[in-house]
Parts: structure tokens; C-alpha cells; sequence
């Protein structure tokens, strides 16, 4: 049977494994791949995963969610890592992982298409311990899970176009990523855990017998006047003191046979119901069987007493937060958000309840915003006592360090400005002009609550320290702002004053050239060509020889602007260009900056003692192999009568490209 459906498709490869099976006995590489299959099929299953196939020492996975397929990868590689941690060198398994999300052909258990295609032409490039996976994955995913970043895009054997591929940042030291795993063993754990074994038997129905005699005899002589609607109630209370929750449930029945329930028989009756199910839930296993028994049990008592009007018991809340729990183990959970929410609803939105259902998304951490919405509308049932509860406290000031103003909820903003605001003022001050990525989202809603307030904001200070240690996502609102108040601002003499004044106590790292690749006339590239080039120009000088591309490519942009290179310099930095042609050549970012460097090495002749270094001489060496691989291809395009980029009228001819090539070959022979 075939059919069509959009899967995230996953493979996974051990590093060196070719080379370690031939150095093995049978035995040895058995041991190897059942290992491998111990430590990885489990997780695989956990994220609702299906093993399509296994190829020798590669898994070929598929997943229904995107996010899924991320955080298993994650959590795949950190059980590799403490495996790694307690064996030695020649047991060590690293493998690699990669991913593609789109629409494939299912048929007899194996799976079809281009998606899976591209996930394992990602896999060959993919590095040891590394989880990539491509643009499609990226975007259907949930971001706000797993810390990523764009390596860069990619020509892939067979497929027609360019394919952006990211990775996982796995950074220790990263908050981030830090708090993704430990989010996702509490998971796993919560999935895993061992149930409730009991721990002491209900009291006997004969010990409850004799109780009940030893009082009636105490009290032989009022029996007289004891009703039997009275005896009735006795009994259930007498039933509630021992524990006995069912048989207070039996007495109570005939108690409203008798006469219908008063206020006093419908506290007792309440009691009954909440006490037993709040007991079997303590001392039970809180499973799927166990839970609809009770669930059964208490729409039987409220069939039984209808004096049990439509307000909530406590039990059928604490009953719908098990089971809500259960549902989110089994990754069921948008049954468990649909059950909390006719929860809410059936509660008449009441403040503890909200505040409860609130407390189970902070617990699960799956879903931060229902956390944040429930405790919000729970806060607005009673705002004086929920704004001075610490728990409340706790979630908006998560919420003050991780949601931007750009992101929504104002709501939450805004009660937090009329009833709390006095408890964060501290820390929003604090957070103001302090540097650092980890103060971006705080900094950015410290501004908006305290300017809001009156407080007087140094507008140059703020945008400066928001740049140059925490800049956000490129292409951000927050950042376009950022940039076009100092692009604005970029003759205002002022503006320069304070700029200068405040650029010296920041280190000369520009973080967004650490990350991205920018065009010439790109905002990033035009600040610091502008009003921050003296406080840069050592830090972009260093990188135009830097074994990063994109950095390379960014500083010779800002540089050539002011044409603040001299020849060597110029000649150090095509010369790598040309070195990493292979990398360059299939980005459609890189490739403009490669024809320039192979258009200045024809061009301009080799500067003096530039082959004197040792350092040089490395990197010529690998430029003179790149030019003759150049050459190679250049010499088959013609042959087959394709076309090259790298022949082009006017510019460069194959004669342009041989001379480059024996001149490189002759200034850095190999040894």
C-alpha cells in the first residue's frame, strides 16, 4: 500500500566505522551495533520516532514532528556523550545526525522522495557529534525549543537547488542549550519514572466493624433517640474517620433514600467523594486503568447525589491534571491542552484553578505559553494577592527575560506595570545597560516598562550595549531599530560624542560578524564602516585572514569601503578566498567574493616576501592546489561544453586562468 505523507526523515551514521570493522573481529563489531541500537532506539521511540531501516551502522528514522526529530537528535547525542564519558577510547560511538523535512512516499515500510535524498547527501557533510538538518526542518520546527544557527547553503549531489543547512548549537556553557537538555531528561524521566508502589493497605473492614461496636456500646443508652437518617450520617462519618471512603459513599446513599440532601449531608458527601479518590490517587498507580476507574467513580456520585450542583469537586480537578499529565507523557498533548482548557471552562475560570492548570505547563515546561496565559487570567481574578505570590512572581519574571515586547502579550506587560511592577523595578534597572546576550529580551522589556513609568532612558547607551553584546536575531525588528538609530544619528555631532565616549569600554569583537555574511551596502556593514571604524579597524584587519569565510568576507567588506588595506593585506585575504574555493564555490553568498579574489590574483602581482612565513607558505600552497583543481575544472566545463563561472568574457580567460595557477605553483612549491 502507498501513500503520501509529510515526514521529517532522519539518518544517522557511527564516525569511522568503515575503518573500526576492519581492525574488528565479528564478535567485537556485533557488540559495537547492539550497543549502538541500546543507547538509541530507546530515545528514537520516546519522541514517537519509527525506525524505517537500519544500514549497517546508519538509522534511517522518520518522525511526525519536526521538533521531535530535533530533540531526540539532541538527547541522542548527549546519551552518547555520558556513554563516551565511561568507556574507553576504542569503545567510544559518535555518530552524526542529519535531517530533512517534506513530503515522501510511503510504501511497504521504506520511504520515497527527494526529502529523503536531501536529509542523507546533509548526513555526508554532517560532522561527528553534530546535529544539521535543512531550512524545511528550520522552519517547520519549534525554534523556541532547541538554540540553532545557519551554517550556510549548500549544492547537494542531485538536488537542482541550493539547501540552507543549519545546526544545533551544543554549547555547555550556553544557558540555552543547557536548559534544552535538562528540560528534556526531566521529560524523559517523567516518562520513565517508576509508578507508586503502595505503601500501607486501607484499614480492614472487620477492624472498622469492631470501631463502629466499641462506639455503639459507648453510646447504647442515646440510641433511643437515634433517627435513622442520623445513623445514617454517623455511620458515614464514622466511615470517614477510619477511611473507610467507600462505605461513607454507602451510608450516604441511604441517607438521601431517607431525606434529601441538606447543606450538611452535601459537605459530608463532598468529603466522601474527595477524600477517596484523593486517597487511591496517593497510595495507587496513577495509570490510564486507575484513572478512569476513578473518573467512573465520581460521575457515578454525581449521578447518585444530585444535591452535587455543577461547581467543580476538588477531586475531578486534581483527576484532570492526572490525566493531563499522563496525556503529555504519551506526547498526546493536544488532548491533554483541550482537557485543561474544558477544565478552565467548567470551573468558570475560577483563580485557583487557573493558577493550577498554570502550575502544571511551568511544571511539564512544554508549552510556555499557556503557562504564561492561565497564570495571567488566574492573576486577574484577584490581582492584590496574586501580584505578591512568589510563583506568579517566578513566571513573569521568566517571562520579562525570555519574551520581547516585538513578540506580543501585552496584557501580561501591562499588569505587571499596575500591579507588580514595584517587585522587578531592581532588576529592570539593573538590566538596562548591562552587557550581554543572556540580557537581550530583559533589557529590551526593561526599556518598555520603565520608560512607560517615566524613567528617563539614555537612548545611545541602551542601542550600544544592545549592538555590540546581544544583538538578537538578524533581521529582528529590535535590530533594524538598533541600526537605524545610529545610521541616522551617523553625522549628529552629539550622538558621535557619546559614541565615542561610551565605544572604549566594550571589547572590539562586532558579534554579528561572528555570525552572518554581509553585503557591502547591508546596515550592519555600513555602522561599522561608519561612526565605530576606528574602535573595529584592529579587530577586522585580524579577521581578514580568519579561517571563517564569512568573517573574512565582512571585514574586507567594511575595509575596502574606507580603503584601509594595503597590498598584502589585500593579497593575504584572496589568497584564503581562493584556498576555500571549494567551500565558496557552492554558496551562493560566497561565490561573488571568490570570482573577486581569482580576479585580483590574476591581476596583481605576488607583494614582496609575502612567501617568506612559514604561515604563507601553508596557505599558498593549499591556494597554488585550489588554482590547478580550478584549472581542472574549468578544462572539463569546456570539454563538455558547460558553462563555468569562472571563464567569463572580459574578464578572466582559461590562458588568465594557467598563468595564476604555475605562478602559485612556482612561488609555493610543495615539499
Amino acid at each position: 500500500m502507498e501513500e503520501t505523507r509529510v515526514l521529517t526523515i532522519v539518518f544517522t551514521d557511527i564516525k569511522g566505522f568503515t575503518e573500526r570493522t576492519s581492525n574488528s573481529d565479528r564478535e567485537a563489531v556485533s557488540r559495537l551495533l547492539k550497543k549502538h541500537e541500546e543507547l538509541l532506539l530507546p530515545l528514537a521511540k520516546s519522541y514517537n520516532g519509527v525506525l524505517i531501516k537500519t544500514i549497517g551502522d546508519a538509522f534511517l528514522l522518520s518522525f511526525a514532528s519536526p521538533t521531535n526529530a530535533v530533540l531526540c537528535a539532541v538527547m541522542m547525542q548527549e546519551k552518547l556523550k555520558e556513554f563516551n564519558a565511561s568507556v574507553s577510547e576504542t569503545e567510544k560511538i559518535e555518530v552524526r545526525i542529519a535531517m530533512n523535512t517534506g513530503e515522501v512516499i510511503m510504501r511497504d515500510g521504506d520511504v520515497y522522495g527527494e526529502p529523503v535524498n536531501v536529509a542523507s547527501r546533509i548526513e555526508s557533510l554532517t560532522d561527528a557529534n553534530e546535529v544539521w538538518f535543512s531550512e524545511s526542518t528550520y522552519l517547520a520546527m519549534n525554534r523556541q525549543e532547541v538554540p540553532t544557527s545557519l551554517i550556510g547553503e549548500y549544492r547537494l549531489k542531485g538536488i537542482p537547488e541550493a539547501v540552507r543547512v543549519y545546526r544545533v548549537v551544543r554549547d555547555d556553557n550556553s544557558e540555552s542549550y543547557t536548559r534544552t537538555v535538562k528540560s528534556q531528561l526531566e521529560k524523559i524521566k517523567s516518562m520513565l519514572a517508576e509508578t507508586i508502589v503502595p505503601t500501607a493497605a486501607p484499614r480492614s473492614a472487620r477492624a472498622l466493624y469492631f470501631l463502629g461496636l466499641v462506639i455503639l456500646l459507648t453510646l447504647a443508652f442515646f440510641m433511643f433517640k437515634e433517627t435513622a437518617l442520623d445513623k445514617q450520617l454517623r455511620l458515614a462519618r464514622e466511615a470517614i474517620s477510619g477511611k473507610d471512603y467507600r462505605g461513607a459513599v454507602e451510608s450516604l446513599k441511604k441517607a438521601v433514600q431517607l431525606q434529601p440532601a441538606a447543606s450538611a449531608t452535601t459537605q459530608l458527601i463532598r468529603q466522601a467523594v474527595n477524600s477517596h479518590v484523593t486517597h487511591r490517587l496517593a497510595v495507587g498507580e496513577k495509570t490510564p486503568e486507575n484513572l478512569s476507574e476513578l473518573e467512573e467513580f465520581v460521575k457515578e456520585a454525581r449521578t447518585t447525589f444530585s444535591s452535587l450542583d455543577a461547581q467543580l469537586l476538588d477531586c475531578e480537578i486534581e483527576l484532570a491534571i492526572q490525566r493531563a499529565s499522563l496525556l503529555a507523557a504519551q506526547r498526546q498533548r493536544d488532548e491533554a491542552d483541550a482537557l485543561l482548557n474544558d477544565l478552565a471552562k467548567r470551573s468558570g475560570n475560577r483563580g485557583d484553578i487557573l493558577f493550577t492548570i498554570a502550575k502544571f505547563y511551568s511544571r511539564l515546561g512544554y508549552n510556555w505559553t499557556h503557562t504564561v496565559r492561565y497564570m495571567h487570567m488566574a492573576a486577574l481574578t484577584d490581582p492584590a494577592s496574586f501580584a505578591a505570590n512568589p510563583d506568579v512572581l517566578k513566571e513573569f519574571e521568566w517571562f520579562l527575560q525570555k519574551v520581547a515586547p516585538n513578540d506580543g502579550y501585552d496584557e501580561v506587560r501591562s499588569f505587571i506595570a499596575t500591579h507588580c511592577f514595584d517587585h522587578f523595578v531592581p532588576m529592570l534597572q539593573e538590566a538596562l545597560y548591562k552587557p550581554g546576550e543572556e540580557y537581550h529580551v530583559l533589557r529590551l522589556n526593561s526599556r518598555h516598562l520603565l520608560s512607560q513609568k517615566g524613567t528617563s532612558i539614555d537612548e545611545t547607551g541602551f542601542y550600544l550595549v544592545d549592538l555590540l553584546t546581544s544583538p538578537g536575531n538578524r533581521n529582528s525588528k529590535e535590530l533594524t531599530e538598533t541600526l537605524n538609530y545610529f545610521i541616522e544619528n551617523a553625522t549628529n555631532a552629539i550622538i558621535l560624542k557619546e559614541v565615542a565616549a561610551q565605544l572604549a569600554s566594550y571589547p572590539a569583537v562586532f558579534t554579528l560578524f561572528e555570525k552572518y555574511s554581509y553585503d557591502k551596502n547591508d546596515p550592519e556593514t555600513q555602522v561599522i564602516a561608519g561612526p565605530f571604524f576606528d574602535h573595529f579597524k584592529e579587530y577586522l584587519s585580524n579577521r581578514l585572514t580568519s579561517d571563517d569565510i564569512h568573517q573574512r568576507i565582512n571585514a574586507h567588506n567594511v575595509l575596502g569601503t574606507r580603503s584601509e588595506t594595503s597590498p598584502t593585506e589585500l593579497w593575504q585575504y584572496h589568497i584564503r578566498n581562493l584556498a576555500d574555493f571549494k567551500s565558496m564555490q557552492w554558496s551562493s553568498s560566497y561565490v561573488p567574493a571568490l570570482l573577486e579574489s581569482v580576479d585580483y590574483l590574476i591581476k596583481n602581482p605576488l607583494p614582496t616576501k609575502l612567501s617568506d612565513s612559514e604561515s604563507h607558505a601553508v596557505i599558498g600552497q593549499k591556494a597554488a592546489r585550489a588554482a590547478s583543481e580550478i584549472l581542472e575544472q574549468v578544462k572539463q566545463a569546456i570539454e563538455d561544453n558547460q558553462d563555468t563561472a569562472f571563464i567569463a568574457p572580459g574578464k578572466r580567460k582559461l590562458a588568465d586562468l594557467e598563468k595564476l595557477a604555475n605562478l602559485l605553483q612556482k612561488t609555493f612549491p610543495r615539499e
